[in-house]
């Protein structure tokens, strides 16, 4: 037995050894438990937050192809290569939905669910945009296409993957949080080890070897807790690098991969300046522009910038930087973490180079459009001329049905160039709406007018129905609803084989406008479904046999509609196959009270004056002589600008007529010359003439000093009543309109002059006896008998080309039609003066 001392020594001993050890085993144990959930859940956070990282850059660059695609798409002028391209388009759209179902049954947090709710919404958003891009691109319209994903899809694109890097760096945060909780841990763990093992040293100096193995072992495990920091340090697929006052301290293998180097103790000999290029953005210096990111994050904790980094090898390349300050065994550091982002640039430049090259191509196709207008109507500019002139001459049957036929033809051609011509600037979006006044009556019954002799000749009965009370006057483009209704009614009669034709107009004013339906209804051909739903689609008909039977370029209908849609309406058809269409046009149209927009009566203006032509083409001049001669003005003839600068300084002129495009000099620096002349003369009045019926081209002649402007080709009456603005007139004599068309008989029935002299003599003999039976109906307030004779007159009138009597017996009765006999007593005293005057 040991003597007591030495049984307290040992039993303190013994205590001491169990205090320490147990103090050792709860320090180990505690150490191991804690390191051990610690490096579970950060084993867990890392591999999920790389999941979703990796799922979300999936999404991000599944959009960005997408992009690259659709721009692909729209600006392809192959079908087939459109084709392929939007099966990818709907792969990477597949992709991108797979991805997204992953990545939402992954997420945790609140921030998480709120990006993927934004996310979700701007997709959601985005879809149908996109598809509208490439809906318009597929069906050939690609300005539209252009637009459309200029000013709506690349931006909501952009917010999308804006929402993505959002997610991106929601996931590089989590795993910065993670390795700071590992190290914070880490650090409160030893410091505690620490602690109890000088407790347990002081408590019991002679177990103080067991207490070292204990902590050599603690150690050896705390270093293999480092090495799995280390490892997830080294493992990221950014580049990471720490730094501190002196410079780099470390880095990860992604950051040697991205400079070019083999090893860290390599990259540590560089300083920052050497890792990019000597100028960075916005022109600082590299050294000084990173250290204002360093010292922003310093302040804040964290910053971010762009950086032009140089590889090894001399290669640059464009990388983002997040900066972030963070404490590393006990001393402030600041870890950066960088991405080559050089394919998103080049993405992004590729992008707006095609954006360039798109809007180069609309720039082309105007310009081209300009040339080929102007060499068109110069030339149709002439035919018209000297053919309206050739049927002022005395002619014979045959001549004047040779003459008439010419000058009809020319008039059509010019229509078919107007249409393509307004197709082309509704397409570049620079054809223009008026608003005046004008009245929907009189406006649909010109349009019924004249088409009366054409469906006559075809056995049609074209009628117009009007409301009893329809508004006097409203506020829109009457020369464009014209338009509509002319292209509407031209179509339902050259469909239409027999039965009839009828104009609709019908108006309501629910909320202040009026909404104002004009519906032509034929029993022509039909359309079936499938036709229907391209017939507004440009260059379009039924099909191939359609356009050789009854002609027409494809056009006048998509104008229409486009034309409609610009004034803020539709225009829409409802049609079977063998029974007949009908086509509607609704406009909401404000009703107004300003004076309605007339055109002045037809004068022969006589003018006093000498005028400076200068023209190049020989056609050109002839017309231009004659014209100028019916309205008494004397004229030199200059062929280009030099010519006319050197008439001006020796001749005394009142008025310049200039063309625009000429030889040697041109009408645009001849101008310019004129303007700098030091006398008197550079006041003279110059009006250019031109065939560039461009909208914007009239601008550019009044910047260039022309007074006025005039597009070929012209009438003689908007000659005239231009040239009256700007010369003294001798005189002003009326012209009375003839009461018949003879030149348009002549052509309706050639080489038959007899046959027009009898329709002639037998229409004057019927007309005197149905004015005299109209007087007694309205005087005796016959409804029925004055509407019958009235319908009949104007029935008369049209099938001998009689305007002036038809449009007078249509008003007498729409006026008996609203029991107005007050008016029709007017209208019919205004026809006994026209018949009277002639006969």
């Amino acid at each position: 037995m040991l003597p007591p001392p030495l049984r307290g020594l040992l039993f303190n001993v013994v205590l001491g050894f169990t205090v320490s050890l147990l103090l050792m085993l709860a320090v180990i144990g505690l150490g191991v438990t804690e390191m051990s959930r610690l490096n579970t859940e950060l084993a867990n956070v890392v591999s999920i937050n790389n999941v979703k990282n990796r799922l979300a850059s999936q999404m991000r660059d599944a959009i960005r192809d997408r992009q690259m695609l659709m721009h692909n798409i729209v600006v392809s002028i192959d079908p087939w290569e459109k084709d392929a391209l939007f099966l990818q388009f709907q792969e990477y759209g597949e992709r991108y939905a797979k991805d997204r179902r992953r990545l939402g049954a992954m997420l945790s947090t609140m921030d998480e669910k709120i990006l993927i709710n934004e996310l979700d919404a701007l997709t959601s958003i985005n879809q149908p945009v996109m598809f509208k891009v490439i809906e318009a691109a597929l069906d050939e319209n690609n300005y539209g296409a252009l637009t459309l994903l200029q000013e709506e899809a690349i931006p909501l694109q952009n917010r999308l993957v804006t929402a993505l890097d959002n997610m991106t760096m929601l996931q590089r945060e989590a795993n910065e949080a993670a390795l700071g909780k590992t190290f914070t841990a880490y650090q409160a763990t030893r410091n505690l080890m620490l602690v109890l093992g000088i407790l347990a040293t002081l408590l019991a100096t002679l177990v103080a070897v067991l207490v070292s193995r204990r902590m050599l072992t603690q150690t050896r495990q705390l270093e293999t807790e480092k090495q799995k920091y280390q490892t997830l340090f080294e493992t990221n697929s950014d580049a990471v690098v720490i730094l501190d006052d002196q410079g780099f301290t470390d880095c990860n293998p992604a950051t040697l991969s991205l400079f070019g180097m083999g090893s860290v103790a390599e990259f540590l000999k560089h300083s920052i300046s050497q890792l990019g290029i000597p100028v960075q953005a916005h022109g600082m210096d590299a050294y000084d522009h990173a250290m204002q990111a360093i010292t922003q994050a310093r302040s804040r904790g964290h910053a971010l910038m762009e950086w032009q980094g140089l590889r090894r090898d001399g290669s640059v390349f464009s990388a983002e930087i997040t900066l972030h300050a963070m404490q590393l065994e006990g001393r402030p550091v600041i870890q950066a973490i960088m991405r080559d982002v050089s394919a998103r640039r080049a993405a992004e430049a590729a992008k707006e180079a095609a954006r360039e090259a798109a809007l180069q191509i609309a720039r082309a196709k105007s310009q081209f459009i300009a040339n080929v207008s102007h060499e068109i109507r110069t030339p149709m500019h002439g035919i018209l001329g000297m053919s309206g002139m050739l049927l002022k001459t005395p002619l014979n049957g045959r001549q004047r049905e040779y003459a008439a036929t010419l000058k009809s033809s020319a008039e059509s051609l010019l229509i078919i160039i107007n249409d393509i011509l307004d197709f082309s600037k509704i397409e570049a979006g620079k054809l223009a709406i008026e608003q005046v006044a004008f009245s929907p009556v009189a406006l649909v019954q010109g349009a019924v007018a004249l088409f009366q002799a054409r469906a006559m000749e075809k056995n049609l009965q074209l009628t117009l129905a009007l409301p009893s009370s329809p508004p006097a006057a409203l506020l829109g483009d009457p020369t464009r609803i014209r338009q509509i209704l002319l292209n509407l009614v031209d179509n339902a009669i050259k469909f239409t084989g027999q039965g009839t034709v009828e104009l609709r107009a019908a108006f309501e004013a629910p909320n202040g406008k009026v909404h104002c339906l004009f519906s032509v209804q034929d029993s022509g051909i039909g359309i079936d479904d499938s036709t229907q739903a391209r017939l507004f689609q440009a260059f379009s008909q039924a099909d191939a046999s359609t356009t050789r039977r009854y002609g027409g370029t494809g056009l006048g209908l998509s104008i229409s509609s486009q034309l409609a849609e610009l004034m803020g309406g539709r225009l829409t058809v409802e049609s079977t196959p063998g029974q007949g269409s009908c086509f509607t046009l609704a406009l909401d149209l404000p009703a107004t009270t300003l004076p309605l927009a007339e055109l002045p009566a037809q004068t022969n203006i006589q003018l006093r004056g000498h005028i400076l032509v200068v023209e190049d083409h020989p056609v050109n001049q002839k017309v231009l002589a004659h014209q100028l001669r019916e309205m008494g003005l004397q004229y030199s003839v200059a062929v280009n600008g030099l010519q006319a600068l050197d008439l001006l300084a020796t001749d005394t002129f009142d008025l310049v007529l200039m063309d625009w495009q000429m030889p040697e000099m041109d009408g645009l620096a001849a101008t310019r010359q004129i303007r700098r002349l030091p006398s008197g003369t550079h006041h003279i009045p110059i009006i250019a003439l031109t065939a560039n019926a461009d909208t914007g081209f009239r601008e550019a002649c009044l910047a260039a000093g022309a007074n006025d402007y005039l597009s070929k080709p012209y009438s003689e009456a908007a000659l005239a009543a231009l040239l009256a603005q700007w010369l003294p007139q001798a005189g002003t004599v009326a012209t009375r309109a003839p009461l018949l068309d003879l030149p348009a008989l002549h052509a309706r029935y050639p080489a038959n002059p007899g046959l027009v002299a009898e329709l002639e003599a037998v229409f004057l003999s019927t007309t005197e006896a149905s004015l005299a039976t109209l007087k007694r109906a309205i005087e005796q307030g016959d409804a029925e008998a004055c509407s019958k004779e009235a319908h009949a007159l104007k029935g008369a009138a049209a099938s001998v080309t009689a305007t002036v009597i038809r449009e007078g017996a249509a008003r007498i009765e729409a006026h008996v039609r609203r029991g107005d006999f007050a008016g029709a007593a007017t209208e019919l005293a205004a026809l006994e003066n026209i018949f009277g005057a002639y006969v």
